[in-house]
């Protein structure tokens, strides 16, 4: 009796081993989308920008009058400068980072400075009526208009002299200088239904530099001139504000099954070329196979498929499906993990 046993038992464990090793996955790095703090509506697709910050104190600050400014004030400013070039400067930079966010399509026109008869920066300018809106989006054939209405920007600086070991007398002083550059901008996004639809969006941080040396003149020259500090604060304020409203990318790790079956592989291929519209032709042809284990890698497969191709509710249906047909923990988790991406669009 002994005997008889212990050779079934062993061509069982045997049998698993094998199995076993027929069971191979693959691991992709993908993009996938964060849903953005503030959301647009989703009949917003294209927009067009444009300029109303122009008030009457505004010009194009010359790089060379700045940098004699800053001298002649020793270093030590704590001034609003009204640029136009920087103005503009954070419009273009908004259009390019909505566009490159994938959410929206962009329209920037060379005339794009909107009239501003304010005597004051800092002065509310009255909303667009909405025959405004409806011309200018009818021009552009988009769906919404988004304008900048006020842009200022603040600049600090200041220096400090120390020495390098830390005590008058034995060490070699040194000079710590800081600029930081204040923005703040207020937007509104117009939208041309019966009744005009205005969203406000006001934006408010700060860019800053350090830079030491052991004379103020050393000091003074590794700091960004101010024009450029005031381009690098017009940019930085668009990319706060598109972070705000647009969604983001970020890097996941998804796996698939190899199935060893070499017609049914043929997919990886495609799968490794971003073409996920092809691998999921292929994989679709296997999808009814009668073998459980083989038809729960399959739908497994197809639910990355629909992920990659967008259609979440899609995804969600093939997961479930390879977790009924066969359980895996890579299903139940997969599952898991597609609704609450579901949930965060």
């Amino acid at each position: 009796m002994k005997l008889f046993f212990e050779r079934p038992i062993w061509i069982f464990f045997g049998l698993i081993v094998l199995l076993g090793s027929c069971v191979s996955t693959g691991k992709i790095s993908v993009q996938v989308p964060v849903p953005a703090k503030r959301s647009i509506p989703t009949d917003i697709q294209s927009v067009v920008l444009m300029n109303r910050s122009m008030s009457a104190g505004f010009s194009n600050l010359n790089q060379d009058s700045l940098e004699v400014l800053f001298i002649k004030k020793k270093l030590l400013l704590d001034d609003i400068f009204l640029d136009s070039l920087a103005a503009d400067t954070t419009v273009k930079s908004m259009a390019n980072a909505m566009y490159e966010s994938g959410r929206f399509d962009v329209v920037v026109p060379v005339r794009r400075n909107l009239p501003n008869n304010n005597s004051s920066y800092q002065d509310s300018t009255p909303s667009l009526t909405l025959k405004q809106v409806k011309q200018i989006c009818s021009e552009f054939n988009v769906d919404a208009l988004l304008a900048l209405e006020n842009f200022h920007e603040k600049v600090k600086t200041s220096y400090e002299t120390g020495y390098m070991n830390g005590y008058n007398g034995a060490g070699l002083k040194e000079f710590d200088a800081y600029v930081q550059v204040a923005f703040h901008s207020n937007w509104k996004l117009y939208q041309p239904k019966e009744k005009l639809l205005v969203a406000k969006f006001e934006v408010n941080d700060t860019i800053f530099w350090t830079e030491n040396g052991l004379s103020l003149q050393e000091t003074y020259e590794k700091l960004p001139t101010l024009k450029d500090a005031l381009m690098n604060g017009a940019i930085e304020n668009a990319k706060n504000f598109a972070a705000y409203i647009s969604p983001a990318w970020q890097s996941e790790d998804r796996r698939y099954f190899m199935t060893n079956n070499p017609e049914i592989d043929k997919a990886v291929s495609f799968l490794l070329k971003n073409d996920w519209k092809e691998a999921e032709k292929i994989w679709m042809k296997y999808a009814i196979i009668s073998l459980p284990t083989l038809r729960s890698q399959i739908e497994f497969n197809l639910a990355l498929a629909s992920e990659m191709n967008g259609n979440l509710n899609d995804a969600i249906e093939w997961a479930q499906k390879s977790f009924q047909t066969k359980y895996s923990l890579a299903a139940e988790d997969y599952v898991r993990l597609l609704k609450r991406h579901l949930a965060n669009n």
